[in-house]
């Protein structure tokens, strides 16, 4: 039996619903994205220059698959050491990488400006 680790559970906003996807893997996922005509993923987490990017369902492995990649910066961290703790050198770096190789990067508050700029818009129209 498992183990039960309080201190490790997802935050309520953002649990997995009844009717959810879950995908564990890239190619999971790649099928999800595809069949619901999905081409823009944005990114945020922990571990950026690890799983973030160089998982099969990361950075690298989605944009490989044709998909726009979008990390939200100020949503993400990097594993960092005690030396790069201070400066997030790390992390500057990972969000560096994915603006030079693989997308773009934008912060939280864009992105939610653009959410709600998005809804705000009558269905069909674009800006």
């Amino acid at each position: 039996m498992k183990e039960e680790l309080p201190n490790r559970k997802i935050m309520p906003c953002v649990e997995p619903q009844p009717g959810d996807f879950v995908a564990a893997t890239g190619d999971q996922l790649h099928r999800l994205l595809r069949h619901r005509k999905i081409l823009h993923l944005f990114y945020a987490g922990f571990a950026a220059n690890m799983c973030v990017l160089h998982r099969d369902y990361g950075i690298e492995a989605m944009q490989r698959r044709g998909y726009n990649i979008i990390l939200l910066r100020d949503c993400t961290t990097a594993i960092e050491s005690a030396e790069t703790f201070g400066d997030m050198a790390h992390t500057r770096a990972s969000v560096g990488i994915v603006e030079m190789v693989y997308g773009v990067s934008a912060s939280s508050a864009d992105f939610v400006a653009a959410c709600r700029k998005a809804l705000r818009r009558p269905e069909g129209k674009k800006s």
